[in-house]
């Protein structure tokens, strides 16, 4: 198994803190092995209980008397998708506040679901961990198999089940199997939505990928308002499929704020949903697969690093324009993502350079990727 980044950060966590432990993220990444690594690691009496399974369920309500008898000799209690139990949130509000003694990690498939549901009765009371496809750093390649590690999640991503599988065939297949089966289950089971809209919305995002996208254009070609289109696209944020940036402006006279960027959490969905497996080499979207691959990676990184700046994209009326913007406390970073080491036009703004001196600036292309994407050994944290 591929050492996942949060697991020390869990463990030390579920050990040391008073806190309930929410791991979240999309479904298929590898969550519940995660929870049962950490268990593993942890001495004492553990109760482990299932969400999709209704007498576990059952199990589980929100009495003191109830939870008495389940928790007396417990040590920890770990839930699996508990945004399927109701009332899950006062549930691990009373498990947290009268029974003091037992540990609790939960884990939940979207943020819609267990975060809405644990938000307010949880306040104060919970860390919460988002788990993601595996990163450029779990996998750790070494310099001769960097290149074919980048190249192969853009095209097939970066789940689990996918890193042991050899065929092609059959990380197609698998890839197919999870966009029909499970990509918008929680979505569906959660909220009315037009299915057959959110498909066909989902595909033309696939193919805009690091383009300022119109969300009247979309609305129109898909034939749904414009305010059905952002609801969508937060549910689809919430799930863990797509991610949004905004335009970065300090000068609104120059810097175009009101656009959007949207990018897909995983490369293997994205290819899967428009079928398009074609190897690097006969591609005509590599530009945008690789600026696509960076951010994601990116924000993978400084999420296990603790780090959570705000991120954007950079343009300005007359065109120029900046790839990839972290703006952190104190510090502010642009990157411009070139999908080939020599050739091309690609450089830093001057108007950038200029409005934002202190700025850090770089271009990230497959040679000085690394750097970007590692996480550091021992760096990483849990929070």
């Amino acid at each position: 198994m591929i050492p996942r980044i949060p697991e020390k950060g869990l463990l030390q966590a579920l050990q040391g803190k008073h806190k309930v432990l929410c791991l979240l993220g999309p479904r298929q990444v590898g969550k519940t092995t995660l929870m049962r690594r950490v268990a593993g690691r942890v001495q004492g009496r553990q109760l482990f209980l299932n969400g999709d399974f209704d007498d576990d369920r059952r199990l589980l309500r929100p009495e003191r008397s109830s939870l008495a008898p389940l928790l007396e000799k417990q040590d920890y209690l770990f839930v699996d998708e508990a945004q399927n139990i109701d009332g899950v949130g006062r549930i691990l509000k009373i498990v947290h506040d009268e029974f003091p003694a037992v540990r609790v990690m939960a884990t939940g498939s979207s943020s819609f679901d267990l975060r809405e549901q644990t938000g307010e009765p949880l306040t104060g009371r919970q860390i919460t961990q988002v788990l993601y496809p595996i990163s450029y750093s779990e996998l750790d390649p070494g310099p001769a198999e960097r290149r074919t590690c980048m190249q192969e999640a853009m095209i097939y991503g970066a789940y689990p089940e996918l890193i042991t599988t050899q065929s092609l065939s059959d990380k197609q297949a698998y890839l197919r199997q999870l966009v029909a089966d499970y990509l918008l289950r929680d979505i569906y089971a959660q909220v009315e939505v037009n299915q057959s809209k959110l498909t066909d919305m989902l595909r033309l995002l696939a193919f805009q990928i690091g383009s300022e996208v119109s969300l009247s254009e979309i609305g129109r070609q898909v034939g749904i308002d414009t305010k059905t289109v952002d609801r969508y696209i937060d549910l689809l944020e919430r799930a863990f499929v797509v991610i949004r940036l905004g335009g970065f402006s300090r000068n609104l006279r120059k810097e175009v704020s009101k656009s959007q960027k949207f990018y897909f959490m995983d490369l293997g969905i994205r290819n899967a949903i428009l079928q398009a497996f074609q190897p690097i080499a006969s591609r005509a979207d590599v530009g945008q697969l690789w600026e696509n691959y960076l951010v994601v990676e990116r924000i993978k990184r400084n999420a296990y690093l603790g780090l959570h700046p705000n991120y954007y994209f950079w343009r300005t009326y007359d065109r120029q324009e900046i790839d990839f913007i972290e703006e952190g406390a104190e510090s502010l970073a642009a990157y411009e993502f070139k999908s080939k080491e020599e050739g091309g036009k690609r450089r830093i703004p001057a108007l950038w350079r200029k409005t934002y001196p202190d700025s850090h600036a770089e271009i990230i292309h497959p040679g000085t990727a690394h750097p970007f994407l590692e996480v550091e050994a021992g760096s990483e944290s849990g929070s």
